[in-house]
């Protein structure tokens, strides 16, 4: 049955491409089925004639003919005629009628088909000079024969007049309905559009009103890293306080941009998660420990009720917590002093249930269908203090992406129950056994080479000359003043860069992602183009993996999201101009042509792609990806050398680190054993220090670190 489906499916596609218009692939699809059917109906009567009346009968040479014509009309769609076809297909019917009406089937009052005919050809065409052709021959071909053979008694069908008063009425009715359907759908269409340009702008505003955001948060947390000066001061303890309390309101402030940006992200066709199998009894220990510390400062009793077998749920896990974060957040936000929160984990015909539920202040039945709608928010006393209305949008959009739903139960003045079911997924989990751990674990301390064995070397005078590439005064005053160990200067936008690199030597490129007449992508690639080898690295505002992914250059190029920490941009460019020169030193050193480094460029995207994929795996070495490359561990340190001025160790370790980070920046509650095993890392105290070594960051805060560290 299902291949019949599936042939039936193919005939009715034949001649649909993606350049017709939507209008034009109905018609093209609704003829097809009209032949499919037609040619069935044909092969039944064919069937029954030739029983009754011989193969030779009249009635079966005709529906032969029909036959005939339907294939060649079929052919037509195939080969993109419609017109041609369309042409046909209606001449068939014409024949097929005429010859019923007065040869085959005589007396069978089939000419009334005729009125059906042109107002069928309605469907397919807007041409009217076809469409009056048709009417009129349908018309005559009615009338005359009825007037020439001797079919039936005279005065049957009534005068002529009245024959042609019913085909305008039937022709001009339908017509009239036809011209009204296709001004709603042009209406429809228009408003499409008008939606997915609002959404476009939408997104857009979003990414400006996040550029405009996260520019002053960095020129912000430049003034607070200014409180270190009070370092061994009388003010020491208040400044650090200050320090601490500032850069808890910025992170505060950066990740609601952050969930905006997601959300607007969702709605993009490209937008996906990457799920891979994980215990969800991990990730509810986890919330618990996150969140209890929040309660116990509200009075709030936070439970924790869990399945005890083992629950695996596909899900990307960074995402999930996310979701499952916001939903808890707003329990506690609407949970009053001594009220209860309960989280339960079950199981329930393969189903993974998390029940979140609290003794808040409750929803109205009216606001349970609006609370998932982006920026909505239920008027009470506790949102007119603030809330953005994002929180439960994102989580639901989130869990329906892992094939899961959110459903909430909730009576006014007695609280909420949110309800997530996910889809149970199998168990694949490969448990790593203590003496390998420890045997790979000295194996990868003595082969991970770090990029950068000081913390910060500046140069001692300005012998580096930096471009600082900024539409706004203030931040590029801010970077000047970070640099000051270097000669930099200025440039407002990219094409002014541009002009400038073609005049000047520069060693190093800082850009903003976006700015006027030429933003920091377009500058990148206009300097890839005219072969300017410099080392860029971008300060951006959006924090989306494609448009990070059109920016890297992994050991060369580097991104930096706002706002950043000062330690942490002067290691970044530390390290870059390290690889820089490392890289031209290899060239310059062996003969390496121009053709080799272009396909260099194609060969280490490749590399850097399977590194990707194996990475979690701490026993990965440069052999096996030689292997697996089919080359020499010589040929592989060469063309890894002279495309990123890294020895293969040092190439591996950069692809981890850069993983980790991507992880960092999605996730940033994420346990430090478990960043370092997703990277291939069994000590987690190893890997912050390299970590550190090379972004200037530790990979999490402080007490993330105490909580996940070996």
């Amino acid at each position: 049955m299902g291949e019949i489906a599936k042939l039936y499916n193919n005939i009715t596609n034949i001649g649909v491409t993606d350049k017709l218009s939507k209008l034009e692939m109905k018609r093209v699809r609704l003829l097809n089925i009209f032949i499919s059917n037609w040619f069935l109906i044909e092969l039944i009567l064919i069937t029954e004639d030739t029983l009754k009346k011989g193969i030779y009968s009249l009635p079966v040479l005709i529906h032969m003919g029909s036959i005939t014509g339907l294939l060649v009309t079929l052919f037509l769609q195939y080969k993109r005629k419609f017109m041609v076809a369309r042409i046909l297909f209606f001449s068939l019917i014409l024949y097929s009628n005429f010859m019923f009406c007065n040869f085959a089937e005589r007396g069978g009052y089939i000419e009334y088909f005729y009125i059906v005919v042109p107002v069928f050809l309605l469907l397919f065409t807007n041409n009217k000079y076809l469409l009056y052709s048709v009417f009129i021959i349908s018309y005559l071909l009615f009338v005359i024969p009825i007037h020439i053979f001797p079919i039936y008694p005279e005065g049957t069908f009534g005068s002529p007049v009245l024959i042609l008063i019913q085909f305008i009425i039937f022709f001009f009715l339908v017509q009239y309905f036809k011209n009204a359907n296709i001004k709603s759908e042009e209406t429809l269409e228009n408003q499409r559009k008008q939606l997915e340009e609002l959404n476009e702008f939408q997104s857009q505003f979003f990414i400006n009103v996040s550029h405009e955001i996260r520019t002053p948060l960095t020129l912000i947390k430049g003034e607070i890293d200014q409180l270190e000066l009070l370092k061994g001061s009388a003010y020491e303890k208040e400044g650090f306080e200050i320090k601490n309390r500032l850069n808890k309101q910025v992170n505060k402030i950066k990740n609601i941009v952050d969930d905006v940006l997601d959300l607007a992200k969702m709605k993009e066709a490209n937008f996906k998660i990457s799920p891979t199998p994980y215990l969800i009894n991990k990730l509810i220990d986890k919330l618990y420990t996150s969140f209890e510390p929040l309660c116990n400062q509200k009075e709030i009793v936070f439970t924790v009720k869990k399945e005890k077998n083992e629950c695996w749920v596909s899900s990307d896990i960074i995402f999930l917590e996310r979701a499952l974060n916001n939903i808890i957040l707003n329990a506690i936000k609407y949970t009053p002093k001594k009220g209860n929160i309960t989280v339960s984990l079950n199981k329930l015909n393969e189903q993974i249930i998390i029940s979140i539920k609290d003794s808040g202040i409750g929803i109205s039945e009216k606001n349970i269908k609006l609370i998932y709608n982006r920026f909505y928010q239920v008027k009470n006393d506790i949102n007119k203090a603030g809330g953005s209305g994002i929180g439960l949008a994102f989580s639901k959009e989130i869990i329906e992406l892992h094939q899961g739903s959110l459903t909430v139960k909730s009576e006014l003045g007695k609280g909420s129950t949110f309800i997530i079911s996910l889809p149970e997924t199998t168990k694949i989990y490969k448990e790593i056994q203590h003496v390998q751990h420890e045997k790979t674990s000295k194996k990868n301390a003595h082969k991970s080479t770090l990029i950068s064995k000081d913390i910060i070397k500046q140069p001692k005078s300005g012998h580096y000359r930096i471009l600082i590439v900024d539409d706004n005064f203030e931040m590029r005053a801010y970077l000047k003043r970070i640099l000051s160990n270097y000669t930099c200067f200025e440039a407002e936008n990219g094409k002014e860069a541009l002009d400038f690199l073609s005049k000047e030597k520069i060693d190093f490129v800082i850009t903003d992602y976006m700015m006027p007449l030429m933003n920091g992508l377009a500058l990148i690639e206009k300097i890839k183009a005219k072969k300017i080898n410099v080392p860029i690295l971008m300060l951006t505002a959006r924090t989306d993996t494609k448009s990070k992914l059109e920016v890297l250059r992994l050991g060369i190029d580097d991104y930096l999201n706002k706002p950043f920490e000062k330690e942490e941009l002067l290691i970044r460019i530390q390290n870059a101009l390290n690889n820089s020169i490392n890289r031209t030193i290899f060239i310059k050193e062996n003969t390496i042509k121009k053709e080799e480094l272009s396909d260099g460029d194609l060969w280490i995207k490749k590399v850097e792609e399977f590194i990707n994929k194996q990475c979690s795996d701490p026993n990965m070495t440069q052999e096996d990806i030689a292997q697996h490359f089919s080359t020499s561990r010589s040929s592989l340190n060469r063309k890894i050398k002279a495309a990123t001025g890294l020895t293969p160790n040092q190439f591996i370790t950069e692809i981890k680190l850069q993983k980790a980070r991507s992880i960092v920046e999605q996730n940033p509650s994420v346990l430090l054993k478990t960043l370092a095993l997703e990277v291939g890392y069994l000590h987690s105290t190893h890997f912050s220090k390299i970590y550190k070594q090379r972004f200037g960051v530790l990979p999490l805060n402080k007490s993330t670190i105490k909580k996940g560290a070996n």
